[in-house]
């Protein structure tokens, strides 16, 4: 099969991790709604981050690593926790308030961080983006790897394009829902109360109770 036909069918097989609703959808829609587009990019930063870890790993090998029935219902479970306390804070931030230019450039430096660390801890600990990486990309970027690469030294590079074809669809996607999700906010203020972010945090509080009654039943 040409490079090309392999990136392709990967970019395609990503989409259906990308397009999945979840904690990182709904990270990317309350950093959008709080503090503009460009921020709502941000937990896809954070995201990626966490995917070249994963991605590297493969390229080492430890894709031989296999979870018990046990420690994956205790990572549903504990990410369910997670997804909930970022539902909490989306509801804390329910009233809308103004903020002046020089507020807004002294909190920018703290506002990026928490925003990408966010991206990376609800992608590390959503049971989505594990199970999706566990059922679907290990046993596929191991055999794209394969595919792709005619020598040790072209390792690094297969494993980049991989790499860069997969997060195209995240940052596609978050893109697309980071304009969306900013529009609507601005149509979503209604007596000083961001309604967008209090749906937000609902729906991260209810997926994350879901998360918990999975892990335990």
């Amino acid at each position: 099969m040409a490079i090309a036909e392999i990136l392709i069918a990967w970019f395609l097989l990503s989409l259906t991790g990308a397009l999945a609703p979840g904690p990182l959808s709904a990270a990317v829609v309350m950093q959008a709604s709080r503090r503009g587009k460009l921020h709502g990019i941000l937990p896809m930063v954070g995201h990626a981050i966490v995917e070249i870890g994963i991605v590297a790993g493969i390229v080492l090998s430890v894709n031989a690593l296999v979870l018990n029935q046990f420690t994956i219902d205790l990572l549903i479970g504990f990410g369910g926790f997670v997804v909930i306390i970022f539902g909490l804070l989306a509801m804390k931030d329910y009233q809308y308030e103004e903020q002046n230019s020089v507020e807004e450039s002294s909190t920018n430096t703290s506002t990026v961080a928490e925003a990408t660390i966010q991206g990376a801890a609800v992608s590390i600990l959503s049971p989505y983006f594990l199970l999706w990486w566990f059922a679907i990309g290990l046993a596929n970027v191991t055999m794209l790897i394969a595919e792709l690469q005619v020598g040790i030294s072209i390792v690094f590079i297969a494993a980049l394009l991989i790499f860069l074809t997969h997060v195209s669809t995240d940052f596609l996607f978050g893109i697309f829902l980071s304009i969306t999700a900013d529009k609507a906010s601005k149509r979503a203020k209604a007596k000083g109360i961001n309604w967008l972010n209090v749906g937000i945090g609902l729906f991260q509080i209810l997926l994350g109770i879901w998360f918990i009654i999975q892990a335990v039943f």
